[in-house]
């Protein structure tokens, strides 16, 4: 069941990730969303009804109210999108504990199909957006869009398939005139025979007027023969019948019977064909009818043919009517048409790029904000556009995420450089949806660019800053570590104090050394600097050694399972960084697991290696974004840079791996990877 236009709304409105309400013309709310209820503190009042201007005249600075009410009344007289400055809004909740409550207001019009203004939606932009809630954010966008695009692809299989019924009626309507007339005219051709001469033909036209009355009855399009001037209803098949269950109509004038129809189009057309005995076919035609229970009129829609109907001596004397009721499948075309308009309206408010993709990958439709970054003229080549758009180093690995998603049939995402209209290139996130049906089969896609320039210009300083540190760091460091092991040879000499703080000291510089080698290597795999060394290893017996430098020698915790005499040619020193990695996050973030469990599985020509805890989980909104560069589970409380986890997917990625990671909360997480053997 397709959902109503409200139901669309609602689910699209009501889960945005951004602020937003919306006001008629008047300046009334009549909604806002949860976002804006929570930055409002209005999650237990109800200003739905209550003028802009009275429901936020506690907003401060005044002026801000102030410009907040002069341009709605500029964006409903101009019909034009409207950003507002950014303001430090005092008695708006903050974004989130580490940013102020500065807000950028935008206006969007609503249009009805008259282009005049039907409502103001309001668009509360945070002007400062985290890095580490970007994905999340954008996944739930991408999630709203795919389920309304859904919806409409439903709805749209429906018509597809009225459509081949209604082509097949049709079909079967004409077949039946041409027999109709086929058997009309030998009816006619045998009525004139002299009768003396063909006395014997008498019985076998008898017995063509029954055949033909037959085929008229049990026909399963609706059919009726009207009788002279007057449309007596002479003949009216069962199925003719059906569309007017409660009316008498055989021996009544068409619009005796059907008194609603005079002065309608079909009244004026069967007057037609009967003066001048062309025929008539109608297609999908609006013909409102009085339902029989209440009285009251019904749109109906018809597709329907008049025939004239010749006498013996060549004159017009009735019409033959052919009829089929088209009203659900009209309706259901409509609805869908309407509601593929009121998922394009959706995707032409968001702030992003958006499009929808065929399964094959070709581009259907780009929301307006793609025109406007682009310039690009909505005739040229849509296929093509995203290509033509795309940074030359970056169009070989594009093509590779885009098939590579496709053939997943799963959700994805990848970074990528696409040119403004100025010839310009930004950072833009690339993500895709798949919307599937019922039989978890892929009908369509929903692509979203967002704009992530600002962040990868920050991200590379960083990331600059953080190698010329370390490098700088590393050789006091190494100074520092050998002066530490000198002392730690010689402290037997100085007191257990002395002693104790020696050997703390060598520990915190374990660690400093440890976290500098960390941010070099996230670095060099990043930029590829960073070789491999391949040998031919036992995988279980790594698993031994990096369980004796985690456990201290105690494995009482650590169970092995699975195929233990597997041997792979990879990097042995890397694994191991990988392997210690996911023992080591196993015992810190899962403390009251009793049992960590690793299993080795030979599947065709790979080996998977999972590491299994009982552990407090992680949130499943969480889990894509695990191995993110700097990316760290919001409820950990554990130190750490976020980059464990990045460098051990890089270092798989290296080796033409996989890694990933399971998990639900309350019952534990699986880390795992596939090396080829």
């Amino acid at each position: 069941m397709i959902p109503s236009n409200e139901q669309l709304f609602q689910s699209v409105f009501n889960y945005a990730t951004m602020p937003m309400f919306v006001v008629n013309t008047d300046f009334i709310i009549i909604a806002h969303n949860k976002q804006h209820k929570i930055i409002s503190n209005t999650l237990d009042q109800d200003i739905i009804g209550v003028n802009v201007g009275t429901a936020f005249e506690s907003l401060t600075p005044a002026e801000a109210l102030t410009l907040l009410m002069d341009n709605l009344m500029l964006s409903k007289n101009s019909k034009e999108v409207i950003q507002l400055p950014s303001f430090h809004f005092v008695s708006l909740a903050p974004v989130n504990d580490e940013t102020e409550n500065i807000w950028r207001i935008e206006i969007v019009p609503v249009l009805n199909d008259a282009q005049e203004v039907d409502y103001l939606l309001t668009i509360w932009h945070a002007a400062y957006l985290p890095l580490e809630i970007l994905p999340a954010a954008q996944i739930k966008l991408n999630e709203e869009l795919a389920a309304t695009g859904e919806q409409i692809e439903a709805g749209t299989e429906q018509l597809e398939n009225a459509v081949e019924e209604l082509e097949a009626i049709n079909d079967e309507l004409t077949q039946t005139q041409e027999e109709l007339n086929k058997l009309s005219q030998e009816l006619e051709e045998k009525e004139n025979l002299d009768a003396d001469q063909h006395a014997d033909k008498r019985q076998e036209v008898e017995s063509q007027r029954d055949r033909l009355k037959r085929f008229l009855m049990q026909a399963p399009a609706g059919i009726c023969v009207l009788d002279g001037p007057e449309f007596v209803f002479e003949l009216v098949n069962p199925s003719f019948q059906e569309l007017f269950p409660n009316r008498d109509l055989l021996g009544k004038t068409f619009v005796t019977a059907l008194p609603e129809i005079k002065g309608q189009l079909m009244w004026e057309i069967l007057q037609e064909v009967y003066a001048t005995g062309e025929a008539f076919q109608g297609s999908e035609m609006l013909i409102p009818l009085a339902n029989e229970e209440t009285g009251n009129a019904e749109e109906r829609y018809f597709n329907f043919i008049y025939q004239a109907r010749f006498d013996s001596a060549g004159k017009i004397d009735g019409i033959l009517l052919f009829v089929y009721e088209v009203t659900d499948m009209v309706l259901v075309r409509l609805e869908v048409e309407e509601n593929e308009q009121r998922f394009r309206l959706l995707l032409n408010a968001i702030p992003q790029i958006a499009w929808t993709n065929t399964v094959e990958g070709e581009i259907n439709f780009y929301n307006e904000q793609w025109y406007s970054y682009t310039g690009m003229d909505a005739d040229e080549n849509q296929r093509m556009a995203l290509r033509q758009m795309m940074h030359p180093e970056d169009l070989k690995n594009h093509v590779e995420k885009f098939k590579a998603i496709l053939a997943s049939e799963d959700s994805g995402h990848y970074e990528t450089r696409l040119k403004d209209e100025d010839g310009g290139y930004k950072w833009y996130l690339i993500r895709m949806q798949p919307i599937k049906d019922d039989e978890d089969i892929v009908l369509l896609w929903i692509g979203t660019a967002t704009d992530i320039n600002d962040l990868k210009i920050l991200q590379q300083q960083k990331d600059d800053f953080i190698s010329i540190a370390s490098h700088e760091l590393k050789t006091p460091v190494a100074s520092l570590k050998a002066s530490m092991q000198l002392l730690d040879r010689m402290k037997h000499n100085s007191s257990e104090k002395m002693q104790s703080l020696i050997g703390l000291a060598g520990k915190s510089v374990d660690k400093v050394s440890g976290l500098i080698d960390s941010l070099l290597d996230s670095n060099q795999l990043a930029e590829g600097g960073v070789p491999l060394h391949k040998t031919l290893f036992n995988l279980s017996e790594l698993i031994d050694s990096c369980a004796e430098q985690v456990f201290r020698g105690d494995q009482s915790h650590l169970i092995i399972t699975g195929e233990k005499d597997l041997r792979v040619n990879a990097d042995q020193e890397r694994i191991e960084q990988v392997i210690i990695n996911m023992l080591t996050n196993a015992v810190k973030y899962a403390p009251g697991s009793k049992d960590i469990i690793i299993n080795l599985e030979k599947i065709s020509d790979t080996v998977k290696v999972s590491v299994i805890d009982k552990g407090p989980g992680i949130p499943a909104e969480k889990t894509p974004y695990l191995f993110d560069r700097y990316y760290r589970v919001e409820e950990s409380r554990q130190p750490g840079l976020g980059l464990g986890l990045y460098i051990c997917a890089e270092i798989i990625a290296k080796h033409e791996g996989k890694i990933g990671a399971d998990s639900e909360v309350g019952v534990g997480s699986t880390f795992w990877f596939i090396l080829p053997l």
